[in-house]
């Protein structure tokens, strides 16, 4: 029926006249709140508007209800819980109210960590990339960098220094997150292979580091049986021995050393000039018992009378 007046008429006896009554019909429509909607959001989104959700063609003026308050129709994912929000229209009586629901998720972003970083020797054993990072990083993401990473290790031998990327995707509408590992790779020093000398206590310094064997770096010191100056071996002032050459390594490379074994030979002792007169008649003398000195035995004579005139 259509709303309007409605009127009742009863047909009187004549010459009573005939009698009418009328009934004003009024018809209100119920409200529409639209139909229900859904929205995932990510938690570091801004806030959206919950009516916007509603399908349909939703009346404007309704009062929203929840899990948490709402405020100007909007939904917060930083600051309000998920679950099911509920909009309602008030009906114009006998109508009565009329609601639908707007159902949110609201997604954590992933937690890759904070950037860290470490530094290695060359000969170090592998180490744990996702061990340098920090706060609580999740489990489950995949590195990136100078060298493909396998098993979240990086290995100083064989792999390059540099930013390593560990990746954590998000979930949907959450992006994918990310932290970095600096990577610093240092080489051990070279100290050069073990050498030996042998010297005469008369002969002039020598260089010790001219005795190491391989491609020594410069720059190490010296330590020994003598205080060595300038990298010399002095073998008339300074002890024979085991001489050691250190390079300081940088961190956490260790100091490497390499040494030279000084023997240091003294020239043989002739004893000092002598002379003897003797008679045609005397009996035979030790020319060994002329020498001067504390003259070493075991030596050979030599004529030089003879051996000049040969």
């Amino acid at each position: 029926m259509s709303a309007g007046v409605y009127t009742y008429t009863v047909t009187g006896t004549a010459p009573c006249p005939n009698q009418s009554a009328t009934v004003t019909v009024t018809i209100n429509t119920p409200p529409d709140p639209g139909t229900p909607g859904n929205i995932t959001l990510c938690s570091t989104d801004a806030a959206a508007s919950l009516f916007a959700q509603l399908g349909g063609t939703p009346d404007a003026g309704g009062a929203w209800s929840g899990p948490s308050p709402v405020v100007g129709g909007m939904i917060n994912p930083a600051t309000m819980l998920a679950g099911v929000y509920t909009y309602t229209v008030n009906g114009t009586a006998p109508c009565p109210n009329e609601s639908a629901t707007v159902t949110v998720t609201i997604n954590t972003p992933p937690i890759p960590g904070t950037p860290g970083v470490i530094t290695l020797c060359s000969t170090d054993a592998a180490a744990s990339l996702f061990a340098q990072l920090g706060s609580a990083p999740q489990a489950g993401g995949a590195w990136s960098g100078p060298s493909p990473v396998v098993g979240g290790m990086i290995n100083p031998a064989t792999m390059l220094a540099g930013v390593y990327t560990y990746t954590v995707n998000g979930t949907a509408p959450c992006p994918n997150q990310s932290a970095t590992v600096t990577v610093t790779i240092n080489t051990p020093p070279d100290p050069g292979t073990p050498g030996n000398i042998t010297l005469c206590s008369t002969d002039a310094a020598a260089s010790l580091f001219a005795q190491l064997g391989g491609a020594p770096q410069a720059g190490g010191a010296w330590s020994g049986p003598s205080p060595v100056v300038g990298g010399m071996i002095n073998p008339a002032t300074m002890s024979a021995g085991v001489y050691t050459y250190t390079v300081t390594g940088t961190a956490p490379c260790p100091n490497q050393s390499a040494t030279v074994t000084v023997t240091i030979n003294t020239p043989p002792d002739p004893g000092t000039p002598g002379v003897i007169t003797l008679c045609s008649t005397d009996a035979a003398a030790s020319l060994f018992a002329q020498l001067g000195g504390a003259p070493q035995a075991g030596g050979a004579w030599v004529d030089q009378v003879l051996s000049l005139a040969a």
